[in-house]
């Protein structure tokens, strides 16, 4: 059930009415919640019916490491979290490589649905109650509820589990406010997934990946700057309607994009860029990695590249990932020894002029692009093959239609217009009356239809 399509918000409505009718009786609620999730994950396989159970042992071990003084005995059961999850997301990248190798490609069809999103949030549960930066829930239902959110569950935001739970016991009142925010983002989301992002992957970005070698140099390079508004577009429309699911059902769901292309650095991309999985990366694994304070630049640097070679193994057990993170762990190393530098000989108060920032951005840009051809690429012969034409420098145009072009250069607009544009128009869509916002969503879907009438294609990070 893909989240831009017509059923999932015929569910979402159905949910949202039930949710909202046992408003009062919090447990009927979280009933409600947790049903809605197992429904939600059966409509892809039976087998997620067994989630419940591993979630049933977090919220089992996260109790015993609360009512546990013992230091070892926290840390075997913290272990057993980590095995857990980690085993099961081991087991969601090992099979698909398995059926590929023509091993275990009968059971392909039982997991067709990636769970790192929920082994990452679980995870931050039971981290948290170690740390002691959160108590334990005794609500077992509470806990399934959120654990298994079905908004965020299959492409995140990856929320704190703990956090949820506050919200969720504080049963936040629906206002006309965030029922307009919500409703602007479910618009919003639609926009950038099904009229950009799908446009720009069915009628350059597959062509150009596909077969480079048909294509010139300039093609290419548009074919790689599609990608990176594509991505973008998908993975943040995404986003859009999985916030507002959450808004709607009463929870604050966590910001992921925030304009990340006009980042001036490398490691301000990735503090706007999946912001949720960077402060998960951060927190969970790069802030526990050893560093000397003798070598800092040094160890720094050891820490950046092992996160995001992690990090870039996690989208898949490939060559590609593993450039693509190290590419990104090797930049964010050479930000931070930059950074030191400019601090021990300029100053902490030192700014970049105008023509710094703007310079920044470009090469910040290019080389998040670069790495996104291996990142998108099948495999390293594939981005290779992207690199080598656009090396040709050869210049025809014939496939870059004035279409198409158009829908970049506004994608690019879109991407860049700052949040109070948005604060504003959910202010004005909040000012209209209810019949007014209703008939407006209803003319967008139709002016979807009618535009993209090939239908919803499956969303990136859906994979991952």
């Amino acid at each position: 059930m893909l989240v831009s399509t017509a059923p999932f918000f015929v569910y979402l409505a159905a949910v949202c009415l039930l949710a909202w009718l046992t408003r009062s009786r919090p447990r009927l609620q979280a009933a409600v919640l947790v049903l809605a999730n197992l429904f939600f994950l059966a409509k892809f396989s039976l087998v997620y019916f067994a989630l419940p159970i591993a979630a049933t042992f977090d919220f089992l071990i996260a109790q015993a490491i609360r009512a546990s003084d013992e230091k070892l005995a926290r840390r075997l059961l913290l272990m057993a979290s980590l095995v857990l999850n980690l085993s099961l997301l081991a087991l969601l990248k090992v099979i698909p490589l398995l059926a590929a190798a023509g091993a275990m490609k009968s059971l392909t069809w039982l997991l067709p649905l990636s769970l790192s999103f929920y082994c990452f949030q679980s995870l931050t549960y039971t981290i948290d109650i170690y740390r002691g930066e959160a108590e334990p829930t005794t609500n077992w239902l509470g806990y399934l509820a959120v654990a298994l959110f079905f908004p965020v569950v299959t492409a995140g935001p990856i929320p704190r589990t703990a956090k949820l739970l506050k919200q969720l016991a504080a049963r936040v009142a629906l206002t006309e406010s965030t029922a307009a925010r919500a409703l602007l983002l479910i618009a919003i989301g639609l926009v950038k997934k099904l009229l950009i992002a799908d446009f720009l992957t069915n009628n350059l970005v597959s062509r150009i990946f596909d077969t480079p070698a048909l294509y010139s140099s300039a093609e290419i390079l548009a074919g790689v700057y599609g990608y990176a508004l594509q991505l973008f577009f998908d993975f943040s429309g995404y986003t859009d309607i999985a916030i507002a699911a959450g808004l709607l059902l009463g929870f604050e769901l966590p910001e992921n994009f925030n304009r990340p292309y006009l980042s001036v650095n490398v490691a301000e991309f990735w503090r706007r860029w999946h912001i949720s999985f960077s402060q998960w990366l951060r927190d969970y694994l790069f802030d526990p990695l050893p560093k000397r304070r003798k070598w800092p630049v040094l160890s720094y640097s050891y820490a950046f590249l092992i996160t995001m070679a992690l990090g870039g193994l996690w989208h898949g057990l490939s060559w590609n990932f593993l450039i693509w993170g190290l590419l990104h762990g090797a930049a964010l190393g050479i930000v931070f020894a930059w950074s030191r530098w400019k601090q021990q000989r300029l100053g902490r108060a030192h700014q970049p002029a105008w023509w710094g920032k703007l310079l920044g951005g470009l090469l910040t840009f290019h080389f998040v692009c670069f790495a996104w051809i291996f990142f998108r690429a099948t495999t390293l012969s594939n981005a290779l093959g992207i690199l080598r034409g656009i090396g040709e420098f050869s210049c025809s145009t014939g496939n870059l239609t004035p279409l198409l072009l158009g829908i970049m250069v506004l994608a690019a607009i879109f991407h860049s217009l700052p949040p109070k544009c948005f604060d504003l128009t959910a202010l004005w869509v909040a000012r209209a009356p209810f019949w007014v916002q209703g008939l407006a969503l209803a003319g967008l879907v139709l002016l979807i239809q009618t535009l993209a009438g090939r239908g919803s294609a499956p969303f990136v990070y859906g994979n991952f």
